[in-house]
């Protein structure tokens, strides 16, 4: 049995549905997983440098910890940037595929494209939220390295 192939086509041709879907996993998946990393690397290097055990130490036992810590923090930044710049990007991109259907159609009932873009402009715009946010995390952690001592309790 053969099913009917709609008469309307979608508004996205498959190398942009690709893009778009590059561009919602980077801010969904990537940010998150930059700020992850850096936690995870920070947090296991200072543990290892600044306790013995059950001793807390004052000084940590790499002489450039800081330096390790500051590298791991840029190094993250720079993914979860560009990240969240990917996704604002697709964000962008629907949004303006968005207003040129709008403006096409003149019916007041949505086409099925329209509301094809706007599902997709939707989880554009969440992964745009979280990437960004989670640029935001990151830059806050990294205020936290530069405020306290290498080897603080609160670090």
């Amino acid at each position: 049995m053969q099913t009917s192939v709609s008469a309307e086509a979608s508004p996205l041709t498959s190398r942009e549905q690709r893009h778009l879907a590059l561009c919602a996993g980077a801010g969904f998946f990537l940010a998150p997983g930059a700020w992850l990393l850096q936690v995870m690397i920070s947090e296991t290097l200072s543990a290892q440098a600044c306790d013995a055990g059950s001793i807390h130490r004052a000084r940590p036992v790499y002489p450039h910890l800081h330096a390790w810590l500051y590298g791991t923090s840029i190094a993250a930044i720079a993914i979860a940037v560009v990240c969240a710049a990917l996704a604002v990007y697709g964000f962008v991109l629907l949004d303006r595929k968005h207003k040129e259907l709008k403006a096409e159609g003149s019916s007041e009932k949505p086409s099925r494209g329209q509301e094809e873009v706007s599902r997709k402009r939707f989880v554009a715009l969440c992964s745009a939220l979280i990437g960004c946010g989670f640029v935001v995390g990151l830059v806050f952690t990294v205020l936290a390295e530069v405020f306290l001592e290498t080897c603080s309790q609160w670090h």
